[in-house]
């Protein structure tokens, strides 16, 4: 399948979102209700981690979908190598940098959440000290994502087109009753969500993910029609209308709503996106700043957690993880590791296409 051009682009902003965020961008705003939830959550990580979940479902799916169409099957093994020649190689050397810096007591010590991190599940762990460390903590989302790859390719391949459709909203519904009901779902006396990240648990988390993944199946079945709509700058105005509605959703919905109606806006413009490929838009998301950011943004995002965490650092322990050394040390660390170390495991990745 083609690059699609703009994509690199939203991944920018996402990253950008992530990063400001744990720097402790949310200071930013005045103590208000409604600014410091309503408003900083369209600029806040969780924005950008869910742009990056539903760019990568969107995508993914599509590739499958074409790899169906031209050979009549999807190779599930060689799209399982191709998945983990993308993930190791930045991964590998941050786990043992992490692992490194437990050992000589810079980090807390949590051998057993860094097990859980290695094994793509850390988004089930308690919280808790003994499992918690925060240098791990944006690994969540890389065990969500797996936890969907893990089957998805697998209902593409034997299920049928309703089947999928059913089993997408089934899953979106029961996400949306998740995130409205945690506020009253217990555990031994203790209310759920104070001793587990639920929100971060494969279902409700991978709606996202599954939002984008949807957009790429409706795309790939109905291409005339999609592109017969969505090559009209309407279009555009609807998927900001809808990424937007965490401005204006009432209280009452906000928790289990936003991050759906997100998702669901992000995945309207991924299409417009990709059916508006000579729009000034698409031209200013391909900037060759933001599109290379946007290229090396998953190292960005591996490396961001250990130097720069899920919180600002008040006394950090390491100078690396102080401002502004932590922001360059990202940035640099990331760029060297894609130059010269992720660009030659992706040749290998081609092998496999």
């Amino acid at each position: 399948m083609e690059r699609i051009r703009g994509f690199d682009g939203l991944r920018f902003f996402s990253i950008l979102f992530v990063i400001t965020f744990h720097m402790g961008s949310i200071s930013l705003f005045p103590d208000n209700e409604y600014l410091r939830r309503n408003i900083f959550y369209f600029f806040s990580g969780g924005a950008g981690v869910t742009m990056f979940f539903a760019i990568s479902g969107f995508l993914i799916t599509s590739i499958l979908l074409s790899e169906k169409k031209r050979k009549g099957e999807i190779k599930l093994k060689r799209f399982f190598i191709r998945r983990f020649l993308r993930l190791l190689p930045p991964i590998i050397p941050f786990y043992i940098t992490v692992a490194v810096f437990m050992y000589l007591g810079y980090i807390r010590e949590s051998y057993v959440g860094l097990l859980a991190s290695m094994l793509y599940l850390y988004n089930f762990i308690p919280i808790d000290k003994k499992f918690f460390t925060a240098e791990l903590t944006h690994t969540w989302s890389l065990a969500v994502e797996e936890q969907f790859y893990f089957t998805w390719p697998f209902i593409l391949s034997f299920v049928t087109l309703k089947r999928i459709y059913l089993i997408a909203f089934i899953i979106i519904i029961s996400s949306f009753v998740i995130l409205f009901s945690l506020p009253y779902l217990s555990f031994h006396g203790h209310l759920l969500n104070h001793v587990f990240f639920v929100e971060r648990w494969i279902v409700p988390a991978i709606a996202p993910i599954l939002i984008g993944s949807l957009a790429a199946v409706i795309n790939f079945n109905n291409k005339e029609w999609v592109s017969g709509y969505f090559k009209r700058k309407t279009w555009f105005y609807i998927s900001l209308a809808v990424l937007c509605a965490p401005f204006y959703l009432p209280d009452f919905l906000f928790n289990s709503c936003a991050q759906i109606f997100y998702s669901l806006g992000a995945s309207l413009l991924l299409l417009w996106v990709s059916h508006n490929q000579n729009s000034r838009i698409v031209g200013f998301l391909e900037n060759k700043v933001m599109s290379y950011i946007g290229k090396i943004s998953y190292g960005l995002y591996i490396w961001q957690g250990f130097f720069i965490g899920d919180i600002p650092k008040v006394n950090p322990t390491l100078i690396v993880q102080a401002l502004p050394f932590n922001v360059i040390c990202t940035f640099l660390v990331a760029i060297v590791s894609y130059e010269f170390y992720e660009k030659r495991v992706l040749k290998l990745k081609e092998k496999f296409s």
